[in-house]
């Protein structure tokens, strides 16, 4: 079986075919929480996509080589974690989506449990602290708070198979 059909991303029309459905559902679900995420204050950042194991993530890293370049190469908590930016910025309703961020499973993950393909689509806010106080005043349902290394970011509760991430910075882009 060709594991790659589970991803999407043969190419960069089939992977942004693959977008355009996940963006629209994240347009939709981040409408009923209250949030514009066609307001001047987001900007697309990246896609955040789940592999099951390490032959998928270097599989799927080789393939992403065709359209995009390797900006960050990295291990967080234990498992490896590439960001590469697109040769040419994806843009789907009206979103732009410069990067794609690709990482393995946590080690003792259990694997029936994870959602592998897209897991989260990530904005940069502007004003990420007043936005992130906004979003907790309201209730809105945080998943998890992360602060590491100046960057910080947060992750809506999965809401219709969608998860939403804010960020104060672009990933990859730290410098």
């Amino acid at each position: 079986m060709d594991f790659l059909q589970n991803y999407s991303i043969k190419d960069r029309e089939q992977l942004e075919n693959y977008i355009n459905t996940y963006i629209t559902k994240t347009i939709a679900v981040g409408n009923n929480l209250g949030i514009n995420l066609h307001e001047k204050r987001f900007l697309g950042d990246h896609v955040g996509l789940q592999v099951l194991d390490a032959k998928e993530f270097d599989t799927v890293s080789d393939v992403l080589k065709g359209y995009s370049s390797l900006i960050h190469n990295t291990v967080i908590h234990n498992r490896r974690n590439r960001i590469f930016e697109f040769n040419q910025t994806l843009e789907t309703d009206g979103s732009l989506i410069p990067r794609i961020e690709i990482f393995e499973p946590k080690p003792n993950a259990d694997l029936k449990k994870l959602r592998p393909g897209i897991e989260h689509i990530a904005f940069k806010v502007g004003d990420y602290d007043d936005f992130l106080a906004e979003c907790q005043n309201r209730g809105i349902a945080i998943d998890k708070i992360i602060e590491y290394n100046g960057s910080k970011f947060f992750k809506t509760a999965i809401v219709n198979g969608v998860e939403i991430e804010f960020r104060n910075d672009f990933l990859g882009r730290f410098d």
